[in-house]
């Protein structure tokens, strides 16, 4: 974001550095209870960064230790690496197969070999014998 006034205020005992798009900023500031407001304008709309480095430059902010040192933290803390971000997972697509449903000719082609299997089945006649004793007790 880019800013056209910026400097400091004291609020309840803490300096801070202030920005601003306009010079209503400064009476808000006074209403609101802040001390000490030093708001300047900048010789073009500039970031936090750039309005820091002007400020710094000028004599009313580069003369006072406290103001020179809130500068400096404001730009410090705006220029601290940033955590690297989560890694997130990612969804795996499962694969699933349906199973088709049957067709007439299908259907007709399963039953003809189901005829065909049952058509292929051969007795013995030891095999009739041993089922008659069992089941009857007599050949």
């Amino acid at each position: 974001m880019s800013y056209t006034f910026a400097g400091t205020s004291v609020l309840k005992g803490v300096l801070k550095v202030r920005f601003a798009n306009s010079e209503a900023r400064a009476k808000q500031l006074a209403k609101l209870g802040d001390t000490d407001v030093n708001i300047v304008p900048l010789p073009s709309t500039m970031d936090k960064a750039g309005a820091v480095a002007y400020l710094l430059g000028l004599a009313g902010f580069a003369d006072t230790d406290a103001v020179r040192e809130a500068l400096q933290a404001e730009v410090a803390v705006k220029t601290r690496p940033v955590k690297a971000a989560k890694a997130v997972k990612q969804k795996v697509s499962k694969t699933v197969t349906v199973k088709a449903r049957p067709t007439m000719d299908s259907i007709r082609a399963k039953a003809a070999r189901a005829r065909a299997a049952a058509a292929e089945v051969v007795v013995t006649e030891a095999e009739v014998d041993s089922l008659m004793m069992a089941v009857f007790g007599t050949k």
